[in-house]
């Protein structure tokens, strides 16, 4: 491309901006509020699953063990964990530990335990997953599978309320992806119609370039270009508009976390493409070049 060809683009892409400015500022504001829906689940997901993470970070196995199990079998109960997949760490919790983390817990109710004769709480291993491992289909299949050894009594792992934060994740994130398509489908109407706009006002010029040998990219670009800016603005704008909400709803989730830089690059590099999708489309439905 020549560089007075490329001038002329970038020149006549800032031109149709300007050209339509109140036809272009209506449709940002309108591809903003709606890609502001989208990011505003995308974040909301984004810290659920966070929380959820660090969560299960702490998250632990208990294998409580039989009264009557013999020690040499408990050692090796401790070694046959420590080889199972995606076990990092176990470690014995005596009956008489465990009394006093629960006197602990209890504070100053901890004089009810005094009522008790003997200590009614099991001796137990307290097993550590590797992050990799942390699932409800690899924790089920590990606890079934360790309950069938001699010498346990039960494993538990907080099943109900780990797999319910599991189907909460999943929830969101199928609902950001029928968003997603939503606002897809929506920001390529606006860019489209907003564009047919523009090539009815500018079909002079367009013919006029056609008739002296103008290629369908040298027409198209400006265009395309427009699309991909007007995508960048609001983009621009919804992240914005979050930031203002964040700020706003920190006050009273103190661990709410923002979206990161590079989540925030991707969403404009989607939202430039999306604009030039849109653009596109107009162009191939309306001026048929």
């Amino acid at each position: 491309m020549k560089p007075g060809e490329f001038r002329y683009i970038i020149d006549e892409s800032i031109g149709i901006l300007w050209r339509r400015k109140t036809a272009n500022i209506i449709s940002t504001i309108i591809m903003a509020l709606s890609l502001l829906i989208l990011v505003t689940f995308l974040g909301v997901t984004l810290n659920i699953a966070g929380l959820i993470e660090k969560t299960s970070e702490e998250m632990r196995v208990y294998v409580y063990l039989r009264d009557d199990i013999a020690e040499d079998v408990s050692r090796g109960l401790q070694l046959r964990l420590m080889a199972e997949q995606g076990v990092e760490e176990v470690v014995f919790i005596s009956k008489e530990e465990a009394l006093e983390d629960f006197r602990s817990t209890l504070g100053e109710e901890s004089d009810l335990l005094d009522a008790l004769e003997d200590n009614p709480l099991p001796d137990a291993y307290r097993v550590k997953m590797k992050q990799t491992h942390i699932n409800s289909e690899t924790l089920e299949a590990m606890a079934v599978r360790v309950e069938e050894w001699t010498g346990i009594e039960e494993v538990r792992y907080g099943r109900k309320w780990f797999e319910r934060g599991e189907r909460l994740v999943k929830g969101f994130y199928i609902i950001d992806l029928v968003l997603g398509v939503i606002v897809f489908l929506s920001v390529v109407f606006v860019i489209s119609n907003t564009v047919r706009l523009t090539i009815l006002n500018s079909r002079k010029t367009i013919d006029i370039l056609k008739l002296v040998g103008a290629t369908n990219a040298y027409i198209q670009i400006p265009f395309i270009i427009e699309g991909a800016l007007q995508g960048i603005v609001s983009s621009l704008l919804a992240i914005g508009l979050l930031a203002i909400i964040y700020r706003s709803a920190v006050n009273y989730l103190p661990g709410l976390v923002f979206i990161r830089v590079d989540a925030i690059a991707v969403f404009v590099f989607f939202c430039a493409l999306l604009g030039a999708i849109g653009s596109f489309a107009g162009l191939r439905r309306f001026l048929r070049i």
